[in-house]
């Protein structure tokens, strides 16, 4: 189902110009029959034209509704379900990926002595209530459909994407997309996990500020066990 509506939604203008292009061959064909179907004398001769004026206001109809329906497909449903569309963000490039190798943490002397500089959260790149999950958390176990929630608080901030992919490898999937600060709530989608396989998979946090620099990633471990 996912691969159809993605493949509706990507070439949905290729779709609309093949049926606008049948619609106007038909609709002119149509004209000429009727035409020679409003001047006929003989009998055989007007069934004849009534036949073809018939059938070419039949291709007009089944053209319409299929842009109609195509419309209606990728306006309604598509962005409904996650992971077919990336949400359109200002001045962003959502094909950009972002280092995936987190630095470790460093500390700095003041008159209070080491302080902790947060470049990293239990070596996870998270920065709690700037940049975290808050659920799932890292570590649990989930399945069917699951609301995700965490915090974006970062300043000057240009956009965040959520994505998930197979525990060791690096085809990472983008669930949705938002621009907004967030404050440990939903972080704007759902991730249906019932079509994944079930094991192990990480679960990242991408920001990148107003000039798209890219952050270091929240990342987080999760198990998908099948549905009961």
């Amino acid at each position: 189902m996912n691969s159809l509506l993605r493949f509706l939604s990507n070439y949905e203008i290729l779709f609309y110009a093949i049926s606008g292009l049948i619609i106007l061959i038909s609709a002119r064909r149509t004209f000429i029959a009727w035409r020679e179907w409003s001047g006929s004398i003989f009998g055989l001769e007007k069934e004849h034209s009534q036949r073809r004026f018939n059938q070419g206001l039949t291709v007009v109809v089944f053209s319409v509704v299929l842009m109609a329906g195509l419309f209606i497909v990728n306006t309604f449903i598509t962005p409904t379900v996650p992971g077919i569309q990336q949400l359109p963000t200002p001045t962003i490039d959502m094909t950009q990926q972002p280092p995936t190798v987190t630095p470790a943490p460093t500390a700095e002397i003041t008159a209070q002595g080491f302080i902790p500089t947060i470049t990293s959260y239990f070596s996870r790149g998270c920065f709690p209530d700037q940049l975290d999950w808050t659920d799932p958390r890292n570590g649990d176990t989930i399945s069917g459909t699951v609301e995700l929630k965490g915090t974006v608080n970062v300043e000057n901030l240009g956009f965040y994407k959520y994505e998930f992919a197979p525990m060791g490898s690096d085809t990472w999937t983008t669930i949705a997309a938002g621009n907004m600060i967030v404050k440990n709530d939903l972080l704007g989608g759902a991730w249906d996990t019932s079509a994944l396989v079930p094991g192990d998979y990480e679960l990242r946090l991408v920001v990148n500020d107003n000039e798209n620099n890219p952050l270091p990633a929240c990342v987080i471990q999760v198990t998908i066990e099948a549905p009961e």
